[in-house]
């Protein structure tokens, strides 16, 4: 069996090392000259969101094989509105390097393959390869190819400026600020890179390309900021939120973001993308319905997007409300210290709502 994969990120990767075990070596084709994004992220992992699966990082090594170190783990989550501002501790999660790092996880990933070749350097077309090969994995991180074969929906942008900052910081702390005036219906968030570096980012919906410079100055000197040296910023281009209606066409499967598999909340997408290419391996050696394997994370993605929908209602004073009632003692032992699913029920129920 012949299998090309397009995209030696975390969805590409994992598609490989399934591959692999289950006896089969794929071809990885990446378009640049090593793995990893260009520049440093940090991808923030809230437990709350996945209470079905227990703990992620088991939850990957037992469920697909795959065990990635974080960064650190997540245990201090500051939230800051114009008027409110909540804390809440605990195990929260994990955050987990991205990038070009020794400790990425992209690396990690490719540390882990023994015998795949990853073709650098070398831009794939998808048509071309579906001609050569039996199955073609598209995880390229883009919309281009599900929007090519017509199954992608498109749910909006979000306008993005980020960077990394010097000063004094918690690695095991994230601050997210929801404010209107710079973010729209969207949010920024500071994320810890070590104790002395942080990625700072802004999420602006409902805002437009060109104004992401002020926001972001708006952002900073609001939130008092001001003070941080920053190292770079970058202005990536706007980030398409969708979904498709089916992840495999004829001998082409999409996996990652190319499968819709980012929730339109929080923009989070990694452990569905390490997933998808677990799956999309497991699908095509044992012929296995490969869109039924990844409807349960698309039920549940949907619910958590519903999310997004209700922010999108929300102004200044309904987000000094909303945390406020997130600081009360009562609330935050019933979300985040029990095992209740609330993220899928509550999901559910606005899903119902807006739909």
């Amino acid at each position: 069996m012949k299998i090309a994969i397009i995209g030696a990120g975390p969805a590409g990767l994992a598609c490989a090392l399934e591959c692999e075990k289950l006896g089969i070596i794929a071809d990885v084709f990446e378009r640049d000259r090593e793995v990893g994004w260009v520049w440093p992220q940090v991808v923030v992992y809230l437990s709350f969101f996945e209470r079905r699966l227990g703990d992620v990082h088991s939850h990957l090594k037992e469920t697909y094989g795959i065990y990635v170190k974080p960064l650190a783990e997540f245990r201090h989550l500051v939230m800051r509105s114009p008027h409110a501002e909540t804390k809440i501790d605990g195990k929260l999660g994990y955050f987990w390097e991205r990038g070009k790092g020794a400790s990425s996880l992209e690396n990690q990933l490719l540390a882990e393959l023994k015998q795949t070749p990853v073709h650098y350097n070398r831009p794939a077309d998808y048509k071309e390869l579906a001609r050569k090969y039996d199955y073609v994995v598209v995880a390229t991180g883009k919309d281009t190819t599900p929007k090519e074969l017509d199954v992608w929906e498109d749910c909006g942008r979000v306008v993005m400026l980020g960077g990394v900052a010097m000063g004094s910081f918690d690695p095991t702390t994230s601050v997210v600020y929801a404010n209107t005036d710079y973010a729209g219906s969207g949010y920024a968030r500071l994320t810890p890179i070590n104790e002395t570096q942080a990625l700072v980012g802004l999420y602006c919906i409902g805002k437009k390309p060109d104004e992401a410079d002020s926001l972001f100055g708006r952002f900073v000197e609001m939130e008092g900021l001001a003070h941080l040296e920053f190292l770079y910023k970058i202005t990536p281009a706007a980030f398409s939120t969708g979904r498709v209606r089916k992840a495999r066409i004829g001998n082409v499967l999409l996996a990652g973001r190319a499968a819709g598999l980012v929730e339109r909340f929080m923009g989070t997408g990694l452990s569905y993308a390490i997933a998808s290419g677990v799956m999309a391996a497991r699908a095509m050696i044992r012929d296995m319905d490969y869109d039924e394997l990844l409807r349960p994370m698309w039920d549940h993605l949907e619910n958590l997007s519903s999310f997004r929908q209700y922010f999108e209602t929300m102004n200044n004073d309904g987000y000094d409300k909303l945390i406020g009632t997130l600081g009360n003692p009562i609330v935050q032992g019933a979300i985040y210290h029990t095992g209740l699913n609330f993220a899928d029920i509550i999901g559910g129920i606005l899903k119902g709502v807006y739909h």
